[in-house]
This record gives structure tokens, sequence and C-alpha cells, in this order.
């Protein structure tokens, strides 16, 4: 993943082809994947402490893989010796005997030492202990406090539920009695599931490939319930793919009306046509544009904007997005928020309805991006939001909706419904 930049998922099927398809082999796979990934930031510092030399940079892509592994079920995981040994004699066997060789009194130090914490400072102890970058620990403790702050860093040490929702144009009604027996529904909404096992959901991998469910975090399906398109509307959703909000409005709509859905990114845009046919949706138009620019004849009834954001609010559920974000992309990013709302903007109808959300828990690319917009165009102002599951937003506005990971066991998320006038 470090060495070519790739995700989680990704780095998962890699896995796969290598060490085949076996249940327990790519259960073992995904937790070495999301640990490794999760503490990327101790293992590097513990690491640090055991070698007789500054870091693993010129080391092999290969050998700097299985020390990682071995640091972390050693030093974090605390896996027993005769569990490290097999490991250790797996990673001669993948890697060669030879190619490892140099290295043998590395392997030893890791296997027989234990590495403490060396933090400079309070920031770096909280970002080491937590497992975040530094400049992102000082900026949440500022932002929420450090009480809270530590809460809401703490808690992206261990992931997330699943949520499911039922498809009511592939899925009859009684879907969750016949489906879903030891899934908790939502309170406060119909025909939506938590997944506090994963045995439940690959029971049911037929129910999902064939659409009667759909995978979608909670917050996001609060976010197009909030939205509330109704039959007959037409829809603009932008930034669309991979479709999980198309595929819902439609549904919400009874595939009665209209839907837009633009995306810059053509392979993006192939998973969202694949979504369209596994869910039923039928009113959805494709278009790959860029929303800075957003050029389409329509004036919607809802227009509903989830640009691309730090992604803050799912460090827990993918933790590589930590430490791809830094203060430099979080402030280009933010004007390319502002610039695609703008933009989206201009295709509300007077009467109707502007939804602007991420998955973002920092104020900078919320209420900030919504303080700048509001004094631009004064015809839009802030609406009441049903329903209402998360916590008002900060800095006054309390007519929008945030959720917190550590309060609502859901990625974090921010919901601004706007009103044209």
């Amino acid at each position: 993943m470090a060495y070519e930049g790739v995700g989680e998922r990704t780095a998962l099927f890699r896995a796969s082809n290598q060490l085949g398809s076996t249940h327990d082999e790519l259960r073992q796979a995904h937790r070495i994947i999301m640990e490794t990934t999760r503490f990327r930031n101790r293992i590097e510092h513990l690491t640090s402490g055991l070698l007789p030399y500054p870091s693993l940079e010129h080391i092999p892509h290969g050998v700097q893989s299985f020390l990682t592994i071995l640091v972390y079920l050693k030093q974090i995981d605390q896996t027993e010796a005769r569990k490290l040994q097999r490991v250790v004699s797996l990673g001669r066997q993948i890697l060669g005997w030879k190619e490892l060789h140099p290295y043998e009194e590395v392997i030893g130090r890791i296997l027989t030492k234990q590495s403490d914490l060396r933090p400079q400072d309070e920031y770096e102890r909280v970002a080491l202990e937590t497992c975040h970058p530094v400049w992102y620990a000082r900026r949440v403790m500022l932002v929420f406090g450090r009480e809270v702050g530590l809460q809401i860093l703490k808690r992206n040490l261990t992931n997330v539920p699943l949520y499911v929702r039922a498809n009511p144009l592939r899925a009859s009604s009684g879907l969750g009695q016949q489906k879903f027996k030891d899934a908790v529904e939502v309170a406060g909404i119909q025909q939506v599931w938590r997944l506090d096992h994963l045995k439940t959901l690959s029971q049911q991998q037929g129910t999902v490939a064939a659409g009667e469910v759909v995978i979608q975090d909670l917050s996001a399906i609060v976010a197009d319930l909030v939205a509330c398109p109704v039959a007959g509307n037409v829809v603009l959703d932008v930034c669309s793919a991979p479709g999980n909000k198309t595929s819902h409005c439609a549904a919400l709509m009874g595939n009665e009306g209209r839907i837009l859905s633009v995306d810059v990114s053509s392979e993006r845009m192939v998973q969202w046509n694949h979504q369209m046919i596994r869910t039923g949706c039928l009113i959805a138009e494709p278009i790959i544009a860029d929303a800075r620019r957003l050029e389409v004849n329509v004036e919607a009834d809802v227009v509903i904007v989830d640009p691309p954001c730090s992604n803050s609010g799912v460090f827990a559920k993918n933790p590589s997005m930590k430490w791809r974000t830094t203060p430099s992309r979080l402030d280009s990013l933010t004007i390319r928020q502002f610039t695609i709302l703008q933009s989206s903007a201009r295709h509300v109808k007077s009467g109707g309805s502007l939804v602007y959300c991420t998955c973002s828990i920092l104020p900078e690319e919320n209420e900030d991006v919504l303080v700048d917009f509001l004094h631009r165009n004064p015809d839009f102002h802030l609406k009441r939001q049903r329903p209402f599951l998360g916590l008002p937003g900060l800095k006054g506005f309390d007519l929008c909706q945030r959720f917190y990971t550590h309060l609502h066991d859901c990625n974090g998320y921010f919901i601004a419904k706007l009103h044209k006038d």
C-alpha cells in the first residue's frame, strides 16, 4: 500500500490472489492490512527504536512490509511467541532466506526487545497513542477541546459497523424480518439495519448482489432522507459516483422523475452504472463533468452536493486516508468544495432544496464553507432537517446535522439543507 499508494480494498484483492481465497486467510490478511495501516505512525516510531540504522527507508520493499507486520504483531498486538515464530518461518519461505539473511539481527531485536514511545511533546504523544498525524491530533483537540478530541481520536482505533438499507425497487417490505434477524434495526428509520457481525452480511451475499439491500453508511442514508426527493422531482446528484445516493433517491422517488448524476471520473461512473443496474434504478442519467464548472441545462427541485473532502469522518473505516491528508491538501479541498457548491447552486429552482454534505468532521470543510456561501448567496437559507439523528452543527449552525463516530457508531459526517427563495 505504501509503495504503490493503493487503498485497503485493492491491497486485500492482491493479497487474496497471493494467498488463495479461503475465508480464514482472507480474514487474517484483511486484519493485517487494516491494522498495520491504522497503527502506521506508532509502528514506524517503535521500529526506529529497534533498528541499528535510522529507518526502513533503504530496505527492500518486501522486507520492509515483513518487518512492519512483525513489529505490529509483537509490539502492538502482543502475539504469542509460538505464532510469531510461525510468521518468521512464513516470511523466510515467501521472501527467501537470502533476502532476509542481512536482517536476521533486526528480526531478533524485534522478537526479543520491547520498544517504548518517545514523544517529543504532548501533541506527538497523543498522535502516537491514537495513531494520527500530529497536525490532525492538534487540530481536533483545538476544535473540540482536549477531552472530546481524545474521544474522537481514540474511537478511530477500531472499525465502525456496517449498515444496510432495504431497496424497495428490488425487495419486498418484509425483507428485514426475513433476512436480517440478527441485525439491529436503526431507531427512527425504517428498513435500515446495523450489522454488528460480518457473518450476518456474509450469509446474505446473494441479497446484496441482487440489489435487495444496499450497503451504505447510516450518516449517508440520513443525508438522502434529509434531501427528501419525491416522485416526479428533478434531482441533481453532484459528485455522485459510485452511486449509493443516486440509487437511494430513485428508491425514495419510486423510480418516477429524473435524476442527473454528475461525476468527473469515468472510471467511477462505470461503478455507478453497475450500481444502477443492480439496484433497479431506471430514472438516472450519467454525466461525466467537472462539478466546479457545471454546465447542465436543468433547474432541479433537489440538488445534492457531496464533494471530495479530507474523509476525516471515515478514518476508522479507511485508516489509509488519514495518512494522505495534509494541511495543504485540506486548504485546496476547501476551495474546491466552495467552488463546487457555488456552481451547483445555480441549478436549484426557486423553492427548491440544496443539500451539502461531507464525510468530514472538520469545520473548515463544513460550517466555514457555508459561511462564505451564505454571504454570497442571500437567496439561500438553512432549513430544518428531518430526520435529525446527529448533533447540531458548530459555530451557531444549529440547523445543520453532525455525526461523530464515537457517539453515533457510524462515519463522521456533516449535513446542511438549504432552501432557495
